[in-house]
Order: structure tokens, then sequence, then C-alpha cells
């Protein structure tokens, strides 16, 4: 079957898959009663070989955006080395970012907002959670914090200069004291995937595909709930929590939460993300939750 046929077959029978991953996943949204259409009988092996290719560049690949490498699966990784601690005035080694097209200001109220021009765009910061795009200002001001001499913060540091500010727009990290220990700092952030040639694709298979394909390329990973909903102004969102056991370089092993937040903005998936460990779990949702209920599209 060529690339074309399974694609046009993709489209036509994405009703049937969805349904048949609600039953397997108990998915909310899926709950639905489908049309009385007769629909061919699929291997299912065929439906997640289209799926993932309708889905092009898959979620794991998004993932490696978000900079949880301080935190590795136990099945299958090595721990990181410590890093070596820098002073804070240490500067990072200059790359040539090119210009993100955004703009990260604090509004009259006192509350950071962020500005995406290129993808139309904005959305308010949580209070106290440290705010940086790579490349930019704040992050270059940051190596002079003094919680940049801290082992876990100065790993951040490194890894955002590694990012490509096209993918990765904006992270943040929750540097409040007594927040971060054990070798892990709770962070959010906004990450951009492209799926090839499928830019016609809807938020709905952008969602079946993830709620598949995490499990698959994270070892361990268990997906906790899955469904698709509205912000306060109506954009459709796709939500899906997880959960995993991993060991940080200091051989501490812990459960880590996460959850992420699909938008479809233009010809392009915004994937907002968060990473917490138990103590923090449920006020850094409670934060997360309102970041993303934010978001509001440029006139």
């Amino acid at each position: 079957m060529s690339n074309h046929q399974k694609k046009s077959l993709f489209f036509l029978t994405i009703g049937v898959f969805l349904i048949s991953v609600a039953c397997a996943t108990s998915i909310p949204f899926l709950g639905t009663t489908p049309e009385n259409t007769e629909v061919p009988t699929l291997n299912p092996l065929d439906l997640e070989i289209m799926i993932a290719e309708a889905a092009g560049t898959k979620v794991a690949q998004t993932l490696e955006a978000i900079p949880t490498n301080t935190a590795t699966p136990i099945p299958t990784e090595t721990p990181l080395p410590s890093p070596t601690v820098i002073p804070p005035t240490s500067t990072p080694t200059e790359v040539d970012y090119p210009d993100t097209g955004s703009a990260l200001e604090e509004n009259d109220e006192g509350v950071t907002v962020y500005t995406d021009y290129e993808e139309r765009y904005k959305i308010s910061t949580p209070l106290e959670w440290l705010a940086l795009r790579p490349g930019e200002e704040e992050y270059l001001a940051a190596w002079t914090l003094p919680e940049a001499a801290e082992p876990e913060v100065l790993e951040i540091l490194q890894l955002i200069e590694k990012q490509d500010p096209n993918v990765t727009r904006l992270t943040l990290w929750d540097l409040r004291d007594g927040h971060y220990s054990n070798g892990f700092v709770n962070r959010m952030s906004l990450a951009f995937d492209t799926p090839f040639d499928n830019s016609d694709m809807f938020l709905e298979e952008y969602f079946a595909a993830t709620v598949i394909d995490l499990p698959k390329a994270i070892p361990g990973l268990l997906i906790t709930s899955a469904n698709i909903s509205e912000t306060s102004s109506g954009m459709p969102v796709a939500l899906v929590a997880s959960e995993r056991e991993i060991s940080t370089n200091t051989e501490k092993t812990f459960y880590l939460y996460q959850k992420q937040a699909l938008f479809k903005i233009n010809e392009r998936f915004l994937v907002i993300s968060f990473a917490s460990t138990e103590p923090f779990r449920e006020q850094v949702e409670q934060e997360f939750d309102a970041f993303v209920d934010d978001i509001a599209l440029l006139d």
C-alpha cells in the first residue's frame, strides 16, 4: 500500500480507531456513539503504522526539547555524571541563536507575560517561577543569580544552552526555597512540534498518537489520564497526564509526575508540559492548569 493510500485510509478509519482507543485506555472524550457506517476491519498493527506515519515527528521528539535530562529512566539509561560547579559569575558559551520572535515582559499587575509574535499567542507565566527563553537576555542574566551556584540550577542553564529556540520557545523553573532537591527542579516548558507532511492533522489525531507513542518511547511510563477539553476562552486542548519512576545522578529514585497540554496553533502543535516530584505535585499542577488556561491568541 502506498503512503498516499495509507494516509487516505487513515482519515477514513480514524473514527473507528478513536473508539478502540477509548475502550483500551478509558479516555473520557472518546466515549461517543459512532455513526451508522460500515468501516472495513483493519489489522491493529497496520493501523498503528498508519497513525505513526500520520503523526510524523513523534511526541518523543518533542519531549527531547524539554530539559528533563537531570532525571534518567531506570530501565535503560545510565545516571549522568555530577556537573562541575561554576561560580555564579560565570557566563555561558556564546551561541549564535536565531531571533526568537517573542517578548517576555512584566505587565501593570506585575505578572510576566510571554508573547510569541511568530505563532501569534500570549500566556501569563506563574508567579515566582523563573521564565527563560534560550539565548535571550533573561537567560544570560540567569547565570549571575545566586542560585546558579547550585548544581541542579547550573545543569539547567547548561541544558538550555543547547536548545533550539525554534522548538523550545520558553522554559519555566521553580526555584522557590525548598522546592528543588534530590537533583531535580520542577519545570514547565512550551515547545512546538511540526508533523512532516501533515499540516492538516487534527488535534484529536495528534492526541491519539501521543497516547499510543509515549509509553513506547519512554520505558516505564504510565499514562494516568487523557482527555480533550477547552480552556475558559474556548480553545480546544488535549491533556495527557503520566508518571514514571526515575533516578538522578545522586542515585536516588522517586516518582516523576508529568502533564502535557496539546494545542494546535496555525499549522503546528504547541506542547505545554510540566514535570514535578511528589512533594510539590499538587501545587505545581494547580499552577500549571492556571498557566495553560491563560493562553490566548493575538488579534
